[in-house]
């Protein structure tokens, strides 16, 4: 995949992608900042797992992100003019600092990292014994007093061992194990025990035979994975593309903050407040749909009232509000357009960032949204353009 420009996509319509996608963060297709990501299992072994961790496969393709949004009815952004609510200032030629777009070579070498991790890839060993940070696959069957007990069994589990998902002793005890190897492993549950309290401290034996060992590798950044994987054809010359890309997302996150700064609002529409309150809620229930729980769960996990909520995150909306209302000043004012092919390059970006087709993009995110989004980035790319470096 190459290394993509960065997209405003709003919140939620990233975090649907991920869900989607089986990702955890936003990868390479994240939005602006500031004003500007077990297979095999045959019978259910929750009794070794640790306390509150949940050994059942994780939310699918088909749940992800369809768990009760709130109380509060959809809302749909009505059009409006972004002129009567702001006024911006003197927008082109605004000054920012060196200091605020530099980048330096510990920050790219951190995001270098990420870069690399993001195209890790797993491979069967066979050559050595299993260690920590290893996936095994793995036959299990506990048994107290000689005897199995219930949820102790499981047939082709992945566990990854460190990972911390079993009972203490269950993933150390695996350490060193050959592929093939059979291990019984003198243990004692912790007391106390939510998941089986029979067993809170209680001594018992897992016989567990290692079917396969899986390690994951991250690959280097050489001169061959560069042209591989980017539009540069040397490790130096990705290393330099990718502070140059980060150098300009600061330049713009720095513009927007300074416009945010100066610009002169009025009392928004209810009806944009409104539209990102929803936004907010939406961005949420994704994320909380990816641990499996609704809008709803979280809010009672949180202790929070879905008002509280809104309350809570009232400084972040009223952001979107304002950066929503810059944006529209902007085109209004430059009458900025966007072309079909414009529109058709950003979709194919998006999704080949996110691992998905055009047509799912567009039917994920909606066209009216990804239109909107493509020409605000038009608007902070002529606002960077436009701006004065400063020592």
């Amino acid at each position: 995949m190459k290394y993509l420009k960065r997209f405003t996509i709003c919140a939620a319509c990233l975090c649907l992608l991920a869900s989607l996608t089986g990702c955890s963060g936003a990868g390479s297709g994240g939005k602006e900042t500031t004003a500007s990501e077990s297979a095999g299992q045959t019978e259910t072994g929750t009794a070794a797992a640790t306390e509150g961790t949940d050994q059942t496969s994780g939310t699918d393709e088909t749940t992800a992100g369809t768990g009760s949004l709130s109380t509060l009815a959809p809302v749909e952004k009505e059009p409006y003019d972004a002129l009567k609510y702001v006024d911006l200032g003197e927008y082109k030629g605004i000054e920012v600092s060196k200091a605020q777009i530099d980048v330096d070579d510990e920050t790219v070498e951190n995001v270098l990292a990420s870069e690399l991790a993001r195209h890790a890839y797993q491979q069967e060993v066979t050559d050595r014994p299993a260690k920590e940070g290893d996936t095994v696959n793995i036959d299990y069957k506990g048994m107290k007093d000689g005897v199995a007990f219930e949820g102790g069994t499981a047939q082709g589990y992945d566990l990854t061992l460190g990972s911390g998902s079993f009972i203490d002793g269950f993933e150390d005890g695996l350490i060193g194990a050959e592929t093939g190897e059979t291990r019984n492993l003198e243990l004692k549950f912790p007391d106390p025990y939510k998941n089986n309290p029979d067993l809170a401290g209680q001594p018992v034996v897992f016989e567990v035979t290692v079917n396969k060992i899986v390690e994951t590798v991250t690959p280097e950044l050489t001169d061959e994975y560069a042209a591989e994987n980017s539009d540069y054809a040397t490790a130096e010359e990705y290393r330099e593309g990718l502070r140059d890309i980060m150098r300009e997302q600061n330049k713009k996150n720095a513009v927007l903050d300074a416009l945010m700064e100066q610009a002169e609002f009025q009392e928004a529409p209810e009806n944009l407040t409104a539209y990102y309150q929803y936004d907010m809620i939406q961005q949420t229930s994704y994320q909380a749909a990816a641990y499996g729980m609704s809008f709803e769960q979280f809010l009672e996990a949180s202790s929070m009232t879905q008002e509280q909520f809104l309350e809570a995150r009232a400084d972040e909306i009223d952001m979107n509000v304002r950066r929503d209302m810059l944006m529209e000043a902007m085109i209004a004012l430059e009458k900025l357009e966007l072309t079909d092919q414009e529109f058709n390059d950003g979709v194919a970006e998006v999704a080949e960032s996110y691992g998905r087709t055009k047509e799912e993009v567009i039917s994920i995110i909606g066209e009216d949204v990804l239109r909107e989004n493509f020409l605000w980035n038009k608007a902070i790319d002529l606002l960077a353009e436009n701006a004065a470096e400063v020592e």
